[in-house]
């Protein structure tokens, strides 16, 4: 039976760990993106830190990178990239964000991407695989 000295120990140990959750770590991207689990599903979220709340820029991400003023995605089997500089600190039903995005690319049409913009392999920030 244990003590009640241990007994309170054990509460406040079973109380603190409730209140903060350890798993929540972040990758920092660059500047305000960052990836880190989404609170409300089982996988990681790339998203953009704003003063008064973050917003998701795009879920289910399995690899981010930054690079010459571009952010770069992998999600499933498709990327992704947009223009740091065409980004706003909004939601993504803000109008001007919605085409933010690019549509989905195969691995044949991102690496032609890549080429076209000049700006050699991504090193990417965040690597889930």
């Amino acid at each position: 039976m244990p003590t009640p000295r241990l007994r309170w120990a054990l509460l406040l140990l079973f109380c603190l760990s409730s209140c903060f959750d350890l798993n929540t770590r972040e990758t920092v991207i660059y500047g305000p993106y960052y990836v880190a689990s989404d609170p409300a599903a089982s996988y990681k979220t790339l998203f953009y830190r704003t003063q008064n709340v973050d917003v998701d820029r795009f879920q289910n991400v399995s690899r981010v990178g930054y690079k010459a003023g571009y952010i770069f995605i992998k999600s499933e089997n498709s990327f992704y990239w947009f223009a740091v500089k065409n980004d706003r600190p909004t939601d993504v039903g803000d109008s001007r964000i919605r085409g933010l995005i690019s549509k989905p690319l195969t691995e044949a049409e991102f690496t032609r991407l890549l080429a076209t913009l000049k700006i050699g392999a991504i090193d990417y920030q965040f690597m889930s695989e």
